[in-house]
């Protein structure tokens, strides 16, 4: 009976090691994710802000510093005409994007490069995506704030949307089918079709199933959530992913561990005993009171 038992309070106890080393190993999984994450992230910053600074009047208003940044997309020095070969991560690296002139030439690439430059200039600016009647993506656009006013700006053709008078045209204004076409008119090569009549900054219905059910849940509960943080600088950053992958990683390795301290403790737990010579097990004190 003693020794039957000890063999199943062995296993308990192997079992409860096993998940005490799974928790150590996530943990440390986790924290190298995450220094990995934040020194990357640091050293982009880094380039950008130094690249920024060379482009982009420090002490300019957002108009000007606006204008400047669109002026390099337009006289760029030589930069690699070779397509990037790699994952979403290498092409969405904004250190990559403002080296190679054919990722600039991209909507969601040349939009990439300009808010990531913006942002370490000081300029909020955020990205726009442009829908079709079905809810696709047919164009990807910049907003930069200037004062109170989100003004519209398109990267790939380095321009900013202006009336008449050259005033600068938000998104809301751009929904004028006669502002859109006039606004246009002075942008060459940009299609017609590529118009604000929907707009949004975070595409759900690209998830499958839930994705147009998540949509319009927090559309009618929560509105304005897609505005009240930037969505798009999350996905245009691939140096955050491994940060925040190490986030959930190192919140199992806590509940795995507080699992093995609390319960697997009650039930896992023994104490050797010699009954006759051989090593046997004792129940938890749980199991004898």
């Amino acid at each position: 009976m003693a020794r039957g038992q000890g063999k199943i309070m062995g296993g308990q106890h192997r079992l409860s090691a096993l998940l005490g080393y799974g928790a150590s190993a996530l943990a440390i999984g986790g924290l190298v994710l995450l220094l990995y994450g934040l020194a990357w992230t640091y050293s982009t910053h880094r380039y950008l802000k130094g690249f920024a600074d060379a482009i982009i009047p420090i002490d300019g208003t957002p108009q000007q510093k606006t204008e400047a940044l669109l002026t390099w997309f337009r006289y760029e020095p030589g930069r690699s005409g070779t397509l990037l070969q790699g994952g979403s991560a290498t092409l969405r690296d904004p250190a990559n994007i403002v080296q190679n002139a054919r990722l600039l030439k991209f909507c969601g690439s040349a939009s990439n490069a300009f808010i990531n430059l913006a942002d370490v200039a000081g300029l909020n600016a955020r990205r726009l995506l442009l829908l079709d009647r079905a809810g696709s993506v047919m164009h990807v656009v910049a907003e930069v704030q200037w004062a109170e006013r989100w003004v519209s700006v398109d990267p790939p053709s380095r321009q900013i949307f202006r009336d008449r008078s050259g005033r600068a045209l938000t998104k809301q204004e751009l929904r004028d089918p006669w502002a859109f076409q006039d606004a246009i008119s002075r942008i060459p090569n940009y299609s017609p079709a590529y118009s604000f009549e929907r707009t949004a900054y975070l595409n759900l219905k690209r998830i499958p199933f839930l994705g147009t059910l998540g949509q319009r849940t927090l559309d009618r509960f929560f509105p304005g959530w897609d505005e009240a943080i930037d969505w798009g600088y999350f996905a245009e950053n691939p140096s955050l992913w491994p940060a925040l992958v190490s986030l959930p990683v190192l919140l199992l390795s806590v509940l795995v561990r507080l699992f093995v301290n609390g319960y697997g403790h009650n039930w896992f737990s023994y104490n050797r005993v010699n009954v006759k010579g051989v090593h046997g097990f004792r129940r938890p004190v749980s199991q004898r009171l």
